[in-house]
């Protein structure tokens, strides 16, 4: 109700009103966060930070999630408004984030930052940033995944060669991660390889997790979407090929010829779409002995 009430005809326009929007919604950081955006609107940043701090004292101790929201609204602010330098911005942006890191889980918190310093440009404040994620959360997957990315974009600023892609910081975050995380960090950087990098470097990541995972339905799936997001018609088609003569269960290669056939309809012709329908009938005359 607060939302609405926010969002439409009868938002706040004044101090009073936005005093009591936040007294009826105490705990609200969208109604906190509202009247910050307000007043640096005016150009009132020290009176924004004041609010945000009030926010802080103010939310429940148990609303985490809101009582985040406000640092990280507080840390865009130091991001914009911090200071007439980049320098200054830089200080103020991380004097900030020190304070907030004993009150937040620190990796979302570290996540959000490096979310921040990308969109504002600073570059090597972003790269720092990310090295210390890596060694501080070498165990999480999504920090490993976000650092192959930088490297994609950034390939010097990462450390790396452009030709190398993001293999050396897969390589890495396979040592340090469990097992269990492995193929999800393969898969992560794969993808990003095939769409912001190298398509033959994701292929042949994937080609190397298939041989060690040659049933793992999930991980065909994934290639032939990316394939088919592609365009290569060919490859495609002859993925379909090697997953449908695996020695697979009923239910997976139903799935698969269903997806084919479905494929082949929109991008190949009637002999193409009668080839899956023959391949099909063969995989049930089979299997019926």
């Amino acid at each position: 109700a607060e939302l609405a009430r926010l969002s439409g005809d009868a938002a706040p326009q004044t101090t009073s009103d936005f005093e009591a929007a936040v007294l009826a919604s105490p705990n609200s950081s969208y109604t906190w966060i509202r009247y910050m955006a307000w007043l640096l609107g005016l150009g009132e940043s020290d009176k924004a930070r004041a609010v945000a701090q009030r926010a802080l004292d103010t939310i429940h101790f148990r609303e985490e999630g809101e009582k985040f929201n406000v640092w990280v609204a507080l840390l865009n602010l130091e991001a914009h408004f911090g200071g007439e330098s980049p320098a200054a911005k830089e200080a103020s942006l991380m004097a900030v984030f020190q304070k907030a890191l004993p009150y937040c889980n620190q990796k979302k918190l570290y996540m959000a930052l490096l979310g921040i310093l990308d969109k504002g440009g600073f570059g090597e404040l972003s790269a720092t940033t990310l090295k210390t994620m890596c060694k501080k959360f070498s165990g999480s997957a999504k920090v490993w995944l976000r650092a192959m990315e930088a490297a994609l974009k950034s390939p010097s600023t990462a450390g790396q060669g452009a030709t190398e892609g993001v293999k050396p910081l897969m390589d890495r975050a396979l040592a340090a991660l469990p097992r269990r995380k492995h193929i999800k960090v393969i898969t992560g950087a794969a993808l990003l390889e095939l769409r912001q990098g190298s398509p033959e470097r994701g292929r042949g990541i994937l080609e190397g997790v298939l041989r060690n995972y040659p049933k793992r339905l999930d991980l065909w799936s994934l290639y032939i979407d990316q394939e088919v997001k592609l365009g290569d018609t060919e490859r495609t088609r002859a993925l379909f090929e090697r997953a449908t003569s695996l020695p697979l269960g009923a239910r997976k290669m139903k799935f698969l010829f269903k997806r084919w056939l479905e494929w082949e309809k929109g991008a190949g012709d009637d002999a193409s779409v009668a080839h899956v329908k023959s391949r099909a009938m063969e995989f049930v005359e089979r299997i019926k002995g």
